[in-house]
């Protein structure tokens, strides 16, 4: 039975909001994650409660001011996390039928390109969610359902959703309480993701540094023994341990090449030498028999997507690298760019044949090896842009890339209304209007109109993706300044 008081908290009255007056906090003060509190004369017994039992949890209202000797007081903060954590994902989610719809959800949407739960295991514990609370499980149905959150077209940073302050505090509850855990470490990488693709700064450089650290911490980014037998669920665990360090370096390497300011989170704390095993192998607890691929496996060896998109971050990584070299002052090292440029070329046109549908699955590998080839021709020598347009017709010239590139924004435009926009990637628009503003200079250079219809179509790609994550409306924005600034206000695109 929950008392409820006969006015509003001091907070809801302070900013003149409707409470529910429900003791000891309100669903309000619950929602936004901030304290609550009721002038202590006024709290009076009640037989209704704004929130019914199913609910709402019973959350111990008093701690003992000094435990007994028998008193466990680890034990006791731990079973209090719990059901807090629990009571806040009923709060915000609802019961376990609506947790089940977000579940659903995320794992048709984002686990796609992002395979890094276990949706087996995740069904299997979901029918215990309220009834044997959880503080770890209820924390990662918090973030999935933060992840597949779409933002109002008008979203800003001071406008987003209670969801997202909630999650928050709800990690800091949960490490204040010195608990973790895998599943603590996937609900970081889950919120991370969340604020780089939303561009929440600084908060997505901040959680990238303590994402990374909260996994050395519990071992994920220690080395595989290749010598040891592990079987059954230890194998499943050991995999899904893998994907996660891997998913935590992708986002790093993705996020400090788009941020132009290095250098990565995970530089020092050891990168993953073996690829992950095809998500139907492991998360279906089937044991297979044969070795990990080691990182350096050639693409003529075929690889589950994720695992694709591992080998690219690694790209990525030497390509930063280079990059590094040269702000340390050091020559251009034309060589070992032509290096990155044919590697990265080679996966630009494997990866659109390994399946005739990239997007989704393929969709978070493309974005990154595109985004990495732009960076690196901006990085080369200035020259003009049209003579570096035309000097060669190589597969790795700008030329060809930019060619490939308007194959993909036409195909991805023709069937636009058949791509899933719950699942796509973060990752592509960085390279996308980078490509286009490349394009837009070409139009104004050379008054060739091929340019401009190959410019703006990647444009309309870009705005599809800036309807799924801010960050990629922000591109958007600073893309149509460049068109604004290249193109005359009166001429009308064949394009458009």
């Amino acid at each position: 039975m929950n008392s409820v008081a006969a006015k509003a908290c001091i907070s809801c009255r302070d900013r003149k909001r409707k409470c529910d007056r429900v003791t000891p906090s309100c669903s309000l003060c619950y929602r936004l994650g901030r304290r609550c509190r009721y002038e202590s004369r006024i709290l009076v017994r009640s037989e209704s409660s704004a929130l019914s039992a199913t609910n709402r949890l019973h959350v111990p209202k008093d701690l003992p001011i000094s435990s007994p000797p028998s008193f466990d007081s680890a034990v006791f903060l731990k079973s209090s996390v719990n059901i807090a954590i629990t009571e806040k994902l009923a709060l915000a989610i609802g019961d376990l039928s609506h947790v089940r719809s977000t579940a659903t959800k995320y794992f048709n949407s984002v686990q796609l390109w992002f395979p890094v739960l276990s949706e087996s295991n995740y069904y299997e514990r979901l029918p215990n969610a309220f009834t044997g609370p959880c503080a770890e499980f209820s924390l990662l149905s918090l973030s999935m359902a933060l992840i597949v959150s779409i933002p109002l077209e008008k979203e800003t940073r001071e406008s987003f959703s209670s969801l997202y302050m909630l999650v928050k505090s709800s990690i800091a509850i949960v490490e204040a309480a010195n608990i973790h855990s895998l599943e603590v470490v996937q609900s970081r990488l889950l919120v991370t993701l969340y604020e780089v693709g939303h561009a929440i700064e600084p908060a997505a450089f901040m959680s990238l540094g303590t994402t990374a650290r909260a996994a050395v911490a519990i071992g994920l980014n220690q080395k595989l023994d290749s010598s040891e037998s592990v079987i059954g669920q230890k194998y499943c665990t050991t995999e899904l341990g893998l994907r996660v360090w891997w998913a935590i370096v992708m986002v790093d390497r993705w996020y400090t090449l788009e941020r132009g300011d290095g250098p990565c989170a995970t530089q020092d704390l050891g990168a993953p030498e073996q690829l992950p095993r095809d998500g139907g192998i492991w998360d279906h607890k089937i044991i297979s028999s044969t070795e990990p691929l080691p990182l350096s496996t050639p693409s003529s060896i075929r690889v589950g997507p994720f695992a694709r998109q591992a080998q690219v971050s690694h790209v990525l990584n030497i390509l930063m690298m280079h990059l590094q070299d040269q702000k340390l002052g050091k020559s251009f090292d034309a060589e070992s760019a032509d290096q990155i440029a044919r590697t990265l070329t080679a996966f630009s046109m494997l990866l659109p044949e390994e399946t005739p549908q990239p997007w989704p699955r393929y969709c978070g590998a493309i974005g990154m090896c595109y985004s990495a080839m732009m960076t690196l021709y901006e990085s080369r020598p200035r020259t003009d842009l049209s003579v570096e347009f035309n000097r060669s017709d190589a597969p790795e010239s700008l030329k060809s890339v930019l060619a490939r590139m308007e194959i993909v924004s036409t195909k991805f435009n023709l069937k636009i209304q058949e791509v899933d926009r719950e699942a796509i990637s973060p990752f592509p628009p960085h390279g996308i209007t980078k490509a286009a503003a490349t394009r837009y200079r070409l139009w104004s250079e050379t008054s060739d109109v091929s340019h401009l219809e190959a410019a703006d179509s990647l444009l309309i790609m870009a705005r599809h993706f800036s309807r799924r994550w801010l960050s990629a409306a922000k591109l958007v924005t600073r893309l149509e300044k460049v068109r604004g600034t290249c193109v005359p206000p009166n001429y009308i695109s064949p394009t458009f």
